[in-house]
């Protein structure tokens, strides 16, 4: 398990025994003690790339907490625990550590500390409680990313501060959820490539993995409906196993016109797919992604995909969570942050102008 946490930001894990200081993280970047600081505890004076850079090292060399606590009295007014399960943390840059950091920017602008735990997958199958519940460090929880279930219960259940959960919702009473408007997103790229002319359109993501991949294909499967298109079982093509890491992609026998994808790291990995197989993108097979957070550039291509506002989901994750800290009956249960489409050139956009370019 690995624990960040402000205001002497730090993380711990089980990846080496040896302790491992700030001194240390600084010595092997060859940067100062500050800068190694104010990174861990997100306090500007830092590059966005740096930050980053920092807090990958820190994770990788084991950094282990001091479990200092926020002194009283020091003006902070309220300290906040963050949830991330490791899974969502192995390939860099992170989606879900984005989101972090514009969690730890949006608390930092109410006067809130944060604390960063990662879940390793036994402390999730094991249903064990998380040290900042734990050790009672937190005034509330910000569950980013989906956990399992059984999980997820259990930390509603055992927590004795208010939880919100980010980007990820399921049917459970009095609980707030804050997501990013899957269903609306993917709905709205399908729509565009039916109006390019595409009709025989695949969807890349395996849609029992995450409350947001189902989100994303009811999306597509809306737009083809509207059109009275039959959706085809062979190109509903899965992208991951259930609870696996690796993302992969398998190219059916029978191709269509375009691929709707949940992600644009998905996207991404379908799109050197097609070429190895001797497709060209637009040309012969367009696609689309989801999130607008692309982890590498794609020779020739700029996709277009739905942009998802972490910043804006961030702010709106924070603010719920006061309220419920200051008002134990405050619930907003279900909140949906919009987002927007985004236009490359992964698939033609004849006679509509996109308003939002890359």
């Amino acid at each position: 398990m690995i624990l960040a946490e402000e205001p002497e930001a730090a993380m711990t894990g089980k990846m080496k025994e040896k302790t491992v200081t700030q001194t240390d993280i600084a010595r092997e970047l060859n940067i100062s003690v500050v800068s190694v600081s104010n990174a861990l505890n997100g306090r500007p004076g830092v590059s966005n790339e740096l930050r980053q850079k920092i807090m990958d090292t820190a994770q990788e060399m084991g950094y282990r907490s001091s479990g200092v606590q926020p002194l009283p009295g020091s003006g902070t007014d309220a300290c906040i625990g963050v949830l991330i399960s490791k899974r969502y943390l192995l390939y860099t840059p992170s989606f879900y550590m984005k989101v972090y950091q514009e969690i730890v920017l949006a608390a930092a602008e109410r006067n809130c500390v944060t604390f960063l735990e990662v879940l390793d997958a036994q402390d999730e199958d094991e249903l064990k409680i998380p040290e900042l519940l734990g050790d009672e460090k937190v005034d509330g929880i910000l569950v980013v990313g989906e956990l399992k279930h059984p999980f997820t219960r259990h930390i509603r259940e055992a927590s004795s501060v208010p939880v919100v959960f980010v980007d990820y919702y399921e049917d459970l009473p009095d609980t707030d959820f804050i997501i990013s408007d899957g269903y609306t997103g993917t709905c709205y790229l399908t729509r565009r490539m039916l109006e390019a002319g595409y009709r025989d359109i695949a969807f890349v993501g395996t849609i029992s993995a995450t409350s947001s991949i189902m989100d994303r294909y009811l999306g597509y499967r809306k737009a083809l409906m509207e059109q009275s298109l039959e959706i085809r079982p062979e190109w509903i093509i899965p992208d991951r196993e259930k609870d696996g890491d690796r993302l992969f992609v398998k190219l059916p026998e029978n191709m269509p016109q375009a691929f709707v994808c949940n992600c644009d790291k998905t996207a991404g990995i379908l799109i050197a797919r097609l070429r190895d197989a001797g497709y060209r993108v637009p040309e012969d097979i367009g696609v689309a992604g989801f999130d607008n957070f692309l982890m590498e550039e794609i020779e020739g291509i700029s996709l277009t995909t739905y942009d998802v506002d972490m910043g804006a989901m961030a702010r709106v994750s924070v603010n719920t969570l006061l309220n419920k800290i200051r008002h134990p009956y405050f619930t907003s249960r279900l909140r949906v942050i919009s987002g927007r489409m985004v236009c490359g050139n992964s698939f033609s956009h004849p006679g509509r102008e996109c308003l939002w370019k890359k």
